[in-house]
């Protein structure tokens, strides 16, 4: 990326991407959706933004949906998931960590489509 794409830019990057996810699946949660229709329109729009996007963006935004399954992330968003479900009566908290998932990507490859774009 010749020095556009910093290190910060790409922890911001997947933060953003992450907590959208967690916001997702919090709404998934309060209104008792179905998850296949976050997972489908999710994925396919990641898999858009791939076509469009060169080779080191993709290697590194499909690499970011790791973070979600890190050591810290992973017990943190499950016990989100569970007291939120039970604050609000969910019969599940389920969703939450597929949302994380997909959402890094989607944001990366956004703002990686942005600065190639943008020079």
């Amino acid at each position: 990326s010749r020095g556009t794409f910093t290190k910060r830019t790409l922890i911001y990057t997947v933060s953003f991407g992450v907590g959208i996810g967690i916001l997702l699946g919090l709404i998934k949660i309060t209104f008792k959706m179905n998850i296949i229709y976050f997972l489908l329109v999710g994925y396919t729009v990641a898999f858009i933004l791939t076509i469009f996007s060169t080779e080191e963006y993709t290697n590194v935004a499909w690499d970011s949906a790791g973070v979600t399954t890190g050591a810290v992330t992973v017990p943190l968003v499950m016990a989100l998931g569970l007291a939120f479900g039970n604050a609000v009566d969910a019969i599940e908290g389920f969703g939450i960590l597929a949302m994380a998932s997909f959402s890094p990507i989607i944001s990366v490859l956004t703002v990686g489509l942005f600065v190639q774009y943008k020079h």
